[in-house]
């Protein structure tokens, strides 16, 4: 898909993005993929969506936008089909992702352990650093990755960013961890708790910027 304006395309009323476009931010789950598109600037939610029950027949779809809700029902087979949906529901039921001007898409990933204090720009590497922790979070990074792959086939025209539950207590002193230091392990992995990314936007929201010269900043 691409996300690319097309020549006379007029952004909708409801995208009040301005010139800092959107940010299309992806939660998945074991059996369920939620969305946002959020402004960067404000961090108020444009449009949002749920899939759940990946994997059952009984699949369900859920897209909001400008007040409406437009719900699906049926089969929803993997994450790469979860994400089709959201996508054809963007289509849908609006707002457009190219007159969105989405300028990234983001992924949350619960377990970065030592290597990933900060979000970061995804690429094959990254991918495989990922996979490489999924013994921390067995129930979460596996569905995070197989999200974050879906995306990049998907939406291969702007870059992916990983941001990690764990990064937040990276940057505190050892005494005010939640949990305590236990040293190296074979992974060189700090003990660290996994809900933190709430926590971290409550104290200091992120604020997306476009590309420049200087590279991606949040």
């Amino acid at each position: 898909m691409s996300l690319t304006p097309g020549v006379g395309d007029r952004p909708s009323p409801h995208l009040a993005h301005g010139a800092h476009g959107s940010v299309l931010v992806i939660n998945s789950g074991s059996s369920s993929l939620k969305y946002q598109l959020v402004n960067p600037v404000g961090g108020e939610a444009i449009a949002s969506g749920l899939v759940e029950r990946i994997g059952e027949p009984d699949g369900v779809a859920k897209h909001t936008f400008a007040g409406n809700t437009t719900r699906r029902t049926g089969p929803v087979t993997d994450h790469g089909e979860a994400l089709r949906t959201a996508l054809a529901l963007f289509e849908e039921a609006g707002p457009d992702l190219a007159q969105a001007q989405v300028v990234a898409v983001g992924h949350r990933v619960v377990h970065g352990g030592s290597r990933f204090s900060a979000p970061a720009v995804v690429d094959d590497d990254v991918q495989h650093a990922i996979a490489d922790l999924s013994p921390l979070a067995p129930l979460h990074n596996p569905a995070n990755l197989r999200g974050i792959e879906v995306a990049r086939s998907l939406l291969p025209d702007v870059p992916h960013v990983a941001v990690f539950d764990t990064a937040f207590f990276q940057t505190l002193p050892r005494r005010r961890r939640p949990t305590p230091w236990t040293g190296r392990s074979p992974r060189s992995t700090r003990s660290a708790g996994t809900a933190s990314t709430a926590r971290r936007t409550s104290t200091s929201r992120a604020r997306w910027r476009a590309p420049s010269a200087g590279g991606w900043r949040t």
